[in-house]
Order: C-alpha cells, then sequence, then structure tokens
C-alpha cells in the first residue's frame, strides 16, 4: 500500500502512478483501486512515445503501468520501456498487458529488449487484484522520490549549468526559480536560452539571431538533448 511507502516521499506527498492503457475500462477501474490505496493516478490512453514522454516529464510519476502499443502484441512499448528505465531519472515500469507471450519473455528476461525494459514487475490481463496492489507497491518502493521543492527546483538547475559547462558553454546565467539558462553555445559563439516548460513536460530551446530576436530550434524531453541541440545546426522543433 502506499502508506507504507512514506520512508520514499513526504507524508503530505502522495506517491504517482501513471497508468498508459488505450481500455476506458481499465483506465477506470484500476484509477479507482490504486486512488483507494493513497496514489495519486494519471491515466493515459496514447502509448505513443510522444504522449509517454510528455507524460512522465510533467508528472515525474514514482511508476508506470504500461500496456502494449498495437493490438497484436506489446509493440513499442517495449522500446518505451527501455527509454523509461534509462532516463535521467529511471521510472520503474510494470508491463500490464493481455499479451501472453509478451509476460513470458518480460519474465524470463531471455531477450536483449526483456532485459533493457527492466520491468519492476509483470501484470497480466486479467489482473488479480493482489498482484496488481503488490507490483505497484514494489516499484513504487524501487523508485528516487522527485523533489518538487525549492530546493530540487535549484538542485536541478545547479546541474543543469554543470553539464553546459562540461559542454563547453560560456556566460551562462541561471534563474533562481525555475530550470532556465542563457549561454553561449561553442559551436557558433550565438547566444541559447534553454527552459522546462512543466506543463507540457518538454525543454524549449531558442537562439537570438544578431537582431536579438529569438528563434525556437527544438523542444526536447530529455536535458541532455536539448543541450547537444545548441551544439549543432538545423536542430528540429519536434520534441525528441
Amino acid at each position: 500500500m502506499a502508506e507504507r511507502q512514506d520512508h520514499h516521499a513526504p507524508p503530505t506527498q502522495a506517491l504517482r502512478v501513471l497508468l498508459v492503457d488505450d481500455d476506458q475500462d481499465v483506465r477506470d477501474l484500476v484509477t479507482a483501486v490504486l486512488t483507494d490505496e493513497g496514489y495519486e493516478v494519471a491515466a493515459a490512453p496514447d502509448t505513443s512515445h510522444d504522449a509517454v514522454a510528455a507524460a512522465v516529464g510533467q508528472l515525474e510519476p514514482d511508476c508506470i503501468l504500461l500496456d502494449g502499443a498495437g493490438g497484436s502484441a506489446f509493440g513499442d512499448s517495449w522500446t518505451e520501456a527501455a527509454y523509461l528505465a534509462r532516463r535521467a531519472r529511471p521510472i520503474p515500469t510494470v508491463m500490464f498487458t493481455a499479451h501472453s507471450n509478451a509476460v513470458g519473455e518480460a519474465r524470463e528476461r531471455t531477450t536483449d529488449r526483456a532485459r533493457e525494459a527492466n520491468f519492476s514487475g509483470v501484470v497480466p490481463k486479467p489482473f488479480l487484484l493482489d498482484h496488481l496492489l503488490e507490483a505497484v507497491e514494489r516499484a513504487t518502493g524501487r523508485s528516487v522520490p522527485f523533489d518538487r521543492s525549492e530546493a530540487g527546483e535549484q538542485q536541478r538547475t545547479a546541474e543543469l549549468m554543470e553539464e553546459l559547462r562540461q559542454a563547453g558553454a560560456t556566460d551562462i546565467r541561471t534563474s533562481n526559480r525555475r530550470e532556465w539558462a542563457t549561454f553561449v553555445s561553442p559551436a557558433d559563439g550565438r547566444i541559447y536560452q534553454l527552459y522546462w516548460w512543466q506543463r507540457l513536460g518538454v525543454y524549449m530551446v531558442g537562439r537570438y539571431d544578431e537582431s536579438a530576436r529569438l528563434e525556437l530550434i527544438g523542444k526536447h524531453y530529455e536535458r541532455r538533448a536539448a543541450i547537444d541541440a545548441t551544439l549543432r545546426d538545423g536542430a528540429s522543433s519536434e520534441p525528441t
């Protein structure tokens, strides 16, 4: 139960679970079960990478229940689970699917994609209530809590500054309030701005021209990708 995880989070902060499943009835039922246990639940119907990455960036959940992308197999969700496992802050992910072959593969971990996905648990559908709750409890127990305090924001800004320095950026200026920085890129000597847009879960990257006009050159789900965009030309405005 969520109450047993207080050693990982302040007593007033409920553990967050992101449920990614395209079945509305499943979303409603699981949301009811987990909220009764004290979890804060966000349910999303879209299993695509953009939707999942944006939701994770917005919520920074403590656990994800991930359904398969595609009607006949777990599909692209294998790749999605691997992405979640290798984030700077990994998210413990539970496979939540009716695909029996995927369940067996994930449990046995005999394939590269199963090892890369590194599921914290596997819950086959139709699911047993106790099995679901135990899997979520184990997953949230493995989660590194996301610090939403002012001190946490300042720590992430300090990490941003250090990564910029290591990338060769100069004249770095940051904010005391939000994860934001303006700096000069070593790639072209131009001024860039980088901002974490919490509401959309993306890093916004802008570049100034000689007339001090700002051009948006990219949106990225990961900070490292956002910084890398300032070191090369032709960065895409589509989230990566």
